[in-house]
């Protein structure tokens, strides 16, 4: 498939782009006829007998006026032994060109035997420029001795008598539309190992004898077979940079216009390079990196966790430039990656085909294909494994009976032939068994719930990820690159059938004996059949304090007939370090809200509820109520910084998920400040780029504390939320005044956002105290 498209190059503002050695106005172009030299060469020296240096004169641009030949070239010498030049920098060069002859000299800085600054001259005679003006070859050179201070001593760094041959080829100008790949090798496990189209356009500045020009350009990573980004770092970039000699460095900026990475070396701007192969000219960086393996591209702040010291993705970077067979691999599976449309659970499967062709440009079949799948059940979500305790995969492959079914060419780990320009296809199927519940009906799951969802209990699934995911890998016995593995993730969001009206209550701080305002909240069953909710629990029947405090869980299986396991329960934020080991059918494990040492209720009560015990039709619905009520023991578990993170359990029958952790419960830290009508705030959904209507919460000072609060700080995490108060920097006992807060969302999906108040008592010293606001709304 020829997915070659020409983009126009990106100016980037003038703030914004590296200096990278520029000048002039010179033509980098050679003339296209009679003996010419004029242009961009990369020069090779060969090692001088005894291997007394190595390098010399790499790369740079000639200007030629009738005979004459003058310029600047980068050069690098390495003394003996050592891998670190021992000189180098840029050569201004002098030369002549008689018939098809060709003499270069270079003039260098270096210091003498005694370590004084003076120069040192590479003499590059005899070569002989080939009849097209692409090459110069069979010269010999020699050069005058300098000399470098090495840790304190004064070193040979080239020697009078070094000489050997040295050869030089011209290198075309890196402009115009290019098509490649770029296969990830470091990356985040979500695209480690995909192989990414890349396509765009490079353009070349004049040099004006300089030893580099500059490189501008364009990078699309579109997917030929759906025309949509598949790369979760970038979408569309501008590059700006300079080659020198076929050496090429590229700064990445996004379509915002923040540098967010290069091409080049991983934490290192180190260059790729820009070759002529059998397939065209190429730009590439494959077996160019420094640990061997050509792991040196596109390191990027835009990847999850990434920085530009941190790299979030590198790979191998293979960019072809006007050829359509060069930067070819031998495979291709399109599309690249898919992302199912989010289902109820227990709905019908949905499936997606997958097409694995034969590409190899040189028309050969790929013999020794093999394929492995991987698909996650909930240990994602539970720590002991199991599809929502039935042990049943999100994912399978289907084997479809047809004849260019690839199960059917081999199954699944056997190795299989594919001719040329031939295909196969994968079918897999999406059945979710597993989901997070945390946004009512109609709301799409872009973002996260609270706390238990995928990045919590994996650290190979990051934060914001879909919530399921698994993964096709397919073996070739060739690449492009040299890496042999090809990598084609799937996701997907299961929908519970029962969701709750909210994902969090937040609560603000209570003293002993003292009890919030309630919170509402509901649960609907957006499914087509109706949902049994258990009846509550019997919190001292599963819930104890000695158990709690010698962090005992208890374990909740799931029900095999009504009745057997509590409906409602409470339980604390935090699963135990060790795996309980799997049973049949697989078992949830928790640690339950503190009760009181003398039996009596927890921190966190349900003070009415109208769902235990209940059967909800499709689309009905039923209400609890919340209240927060520290109890004595309370204080064992409060975290002085960030208070108590509770959530509030529902089991079900008649469905194959309820979502374990459907409602987060938040309680401020202890303290005398005390918010109305809760210390949380939920916008709804707002469209992008629309401002919300104003929500206040009234900060009060409590009185029967008789402490006076100084304030000390404010600050707002999340950008898509603004706050205004009426605070005064001290609030005697008893005084209040308002917070207000407006909602922006710039992205879809959940949007989240936290105030921070940090505060003194006065009277008892307590410093560096804490409340929060809990700020939450959806983009659409």
């Amino acid at each position: 498939m020829n997915w070659l498209r020409k983009s126009s190059c990106i100016s980037l503002a003038a703030g914004l782009i590296m200096a990278l050695s520029a000048c002039g106005g010179g033509s980098s172009s050679p003339p296209q006829s009679g003996a010419q030299v004029a242009g961009n060469w990369q020069f090779t020296m060969q090692n001088p007998p005894g291997n007394s240096f190595t390098g010399g004169l790499q790369g740079g641009f000639l200007q030629q006026t009738g005979g004459s030949i003058t310029g600047q070239v980068v050069f690098s010498i390495a003394a003996t032994g050592s891998s670190l030049a021992c000189n180098s920098g840029t050569a201004t060069i002098t030369g002549t060109i008689s018939g098809q002859t060709v003499n270069i000299t270079a003039v260098v800085g270096t210091l003498g035997s005694d370590g004084t600054p003076t120069t040192q001259t590479i003499t590059l005679s005899g070569g002989t420029l080939s009849s097209d003006n692409s090459t110069i070859q069979n010269g010999t050179y020699s050069l005058t001795a300098g000399y470098a201070n090495v840790n304190g001593q004064i070193l040979p760094c080239g020697t009078a008598q070094d000489t050997g041959s040295w050869s030089a080829t011209s290198v075309p100008p890196l402009s115009g539309a290019f098509q490649g790949f770029f296969h990830s090798v470091i990356g985040n496990n979500s695209f480690h190992n995909q192989d990414f189209p890349v396509s765009g356009f490079f353009s070349q500045g004049d040099s004006s004898g300089a030893s580099s020009a500059t490189v501008t350009g364009t990078l699309v990573f579109e997917d030929p077979y759906t025309l949509l980004n598949d790369y979760p770092c970038l979408t569309a970039a501008s590059v700006n940079g300079q080659i020198s000699g076929n050496s090429v460095v590229l700064q990445i900026f996004a379509n915002s216009g923040s540098d967010v990475g290069q091409i080049g070396g991983i934490q290192t701007f180190a260059p790729v390079t820009y070759d002529n192969t059998q397939g065209g000219y190429v730009l590439h960086n494959v077996g160019k990196g420094s640990n061997g393996n050509g792991y040196a591209v596109v390191s990027t702040k835009a990847c999850p966790g990434g920085s530009l010291t941190n790299p979030g993705d590198g790979g191998n970077l293979c960019l072809a430039l006007g050829n359509s067979t060069a930067c070819t691999q031998p495979i291709t599976i399109e599309p690249v990656s898919y992302a199912f449309f989010p289902q109820l659970l227990g709905s019908v499967p949905t499936t997606q085909t997958f097409t694995l062709t034969n590409t190899d440009p040189s028309g050969n079949p790929v013999n020794g294909l093999s394929m492995k799948f991987t698909g996650n059940d909930s240990d994602q979500f539970y720590q002991n494994g199991g599809a929502d305790f039935n042990g049943l995969p999100n994912f399978t492959v289907v084997p479809t009976g047809e004849t260019n079914d690839c199960t059917t060419l081999a199954p699944l780990g056997s190795s299989f032939d594919l001719p040329p320009n031939n295909s196969c296809t994968i079918t897999i199927s999406f059945a979710p068994q597993q989901s997070c519940p945390w946004l009512p009906f109609g709301s799409l799951p872009l973002g996260l719930p609270p706390a238990k969802c995928p990045g919590l209990f994996n650290p190979n699934v990051a934060v914001g990820s879909p919530l399921v995911s698994a993964g096709l890998t397919v073996n070739s016995p060739s690449s492009a690159d040299g890496d042999k593995t090809f990598y084609l993730p799937v996701s997907g969001i299961g929908l519970s059938v029962l969701v709750p009206s909210t994902p969090e209550l937040d609560f603000g701080t209570e003293d002993l004996g003292e009890s919030s305002q309630r919170q509402a909240l509901s649960f609907i069953n957006q499914g087509t059949t109706s949902v049994q909710i258990l009846p509550a629990a019997n919190i001292s029947s599963v819930c104890n304090i000695a158990n709690v405090l010698q962090s005992q869980p208890f374990f909740l299986p799931r029900p095999p007939q009504s009745g057997q396991v509590p409906g409602l329960v409470v339980v604390a934020n935090g699963a135990p370090a060790t795996i309980v080991p799997d049973t049949s059918p697989p078992t949830v494990e928790y640690y339950c809200d503190t009760p009181n040492s003398s039996g009596g209720p927890a921190s966190f009560q349900i003070s009415s509820d109208m769902c235990s015990g209940t059967t909800l039709a499709p689309q009905q619905s039923c209400s609890v109520q919340m209240t927060y009520a520290p109890q004595p023991d309370y204080a064992a578990f409060l975290n002085v910084t960030t208070g108590l993170d509770y959530f509030l359990e529902l089991n079900t029958v008649g469905e194959i998920d309820t979502g374990r952790f459907p409602v987060e419960l938040r309680a401020n830290p202890a303290g005398p400040l005390r918010m109305s009508p809760a210390a949380g705030l939920d916008f709804g959904t707002w469209l992008k780029g629309t401002t919300s209507t104003a929500l206040t919460i009234t900060l009060s000072n409590d009185q029967k504390d008789n402490l006076t609060v100084g304030i000390t700080g404010k600050s707002l995490q999340g950008s898509d939320y603004i706050e205004e108060d009426n605070c005064p920097f001290t609030l005697p006992p008893g005084s209040s005044c308002t917070l207000a807060f407006i909602f922006t969302p710039s992205i879809s999906g959940f949007d989240t956002g936290t105030f921070t108040i940090t505060y003194n008592t006065l009277e008892n010293q307590q410093y560096g105290l804490f409340q929060y606001v809990r700020l939450r709304g959806t983009g659409q």
